[in-house]
């Protein structure tokens, strides 16, 4: 996959990167909710249970209907959706500790461009810190978006030391000799010779960036 670096915001400083969907937002969540009175629930799962045993609603059996994959296809470009999702409560209260440990340094998200107005929006209302928010562009599918951010993290290694994220099939894409660190959220274990870090919460990913970076100096 070829990924255009040029006209990526600028990243000024040195540090760490944020996902949004699931680490700052609760947008799995929120999508299953709609999506159990819409499509059904014939497992009768919790939300919470349906993201533990699912990961990601296009992996849910019973949503494969053509109704429900145009559903979740025109939901991913409404930024009007974008703008009402829920919090994750605990993000928000440990986003300003470790800012305090290591720079932060941009937003990395597989939401697609069209939707970085309502995705500025979400985060200012919710008081997230300003800073460069990367989407994946519009032209590359959606199933390719943990491909896109691999290639997008591969090459800007020497800005961005790592990333806090929930999805673990980004491992899947990443080189062998990849050094940044991968802070998975709401994870319990995870099978990678990278350097992957399972956080159960967010004061997990807290302790662990602190493990990491104590005492961070940029080099920029």
């Amino acid at each position: 996959m070829d990924v255009e670096f040029n006209n990526l915001p600028e990243i000024k400083n040195e540090g760490l990167a944020l996902d949004i969907d699931d680490t700052l937002s609760w947008t799995f969540g929120h999508w299953i909710g709609q999506m159990q009175k819409l499509f059904g629930n014939p497992e009768n799962l919790s939300v919470e249970e349906i993201v533990l045993k699912y990961n990601r609603a296009q992996n849910v059996p019973y949503w494969q209907s053509e109704k429900a994959k145009a559903w979740r296809k025109n939901n991913i470009i409404s930024n009007e959706l974008q703008m009402k999702l829920p919090l994750i409560p605990d993000s928000r209260i440990f986003i300003d500790k470790i800012s305090n440990v290591i720079p932060l340094v941009a937003y990395i998200t597989t939401r697609p461009e069209s939707v970085i107005n309502g995705t500025k929006t979400w985060l200012k209302n919710n008081d997230f810190p300003t800073l460069p928010i990367i989407c994946r562009p519009d032209g590359i599918p959606y199933e390719k978006g943990s491909e896109w951010k691999a290639k997008i993290l591969e090459g800007l290694e020497q800005q961005v030391k790592g990333i806090v994220d929930d999805n673990p099939n980004l491992l899947n894409f990443l080189p062998s000799d990849y050094k940044g660190i991968i802070f998975l959220y709401n994870k319990y274990s995870v099978n990678s010779n990278l350097n992957a870090i399972p956080c159960k919460d967010w004061e997990t990913v807290y302790e662990e960036v602190k493990n990491a970076f104590n005492g961070f100096t940029s080099n920029s």
